[in-house]
């Protein structure tokens, strides 16, 4: 990929170490939340998002779930 500059946004939305907002369930990514500069690192934020977002909502697989006794 080539050189990136990151001039599309003049803020930066804060986000946590899950990535979230102070808003719960709200995760700022990409460009226009100030975290990449052109559309590659706009994608490998994003796929750092999702991959927090899958790891957090993950449902549980069938038989997998703790019976209560």
């Amino acid at each position: 990929s080539g050189v990136e500059t990151r001039t599309s946004s003049p803020i930066r939305m804060e986000r946590d170490a899950g990535f979230q907002s102070e808003i719960r369930g709200i995760y700022p990514c990409g460009e226009g939340a100030g975290y990449a500069g052109g559309i590659t690192s706009a994608d490998m934020d994003g796929l750092r998002i999702a991959e927090a977002i899958r790891s957090r909502y993950q449902p549980i697989a069938a038989g997998t779930e703790k019976k209560k006794r």
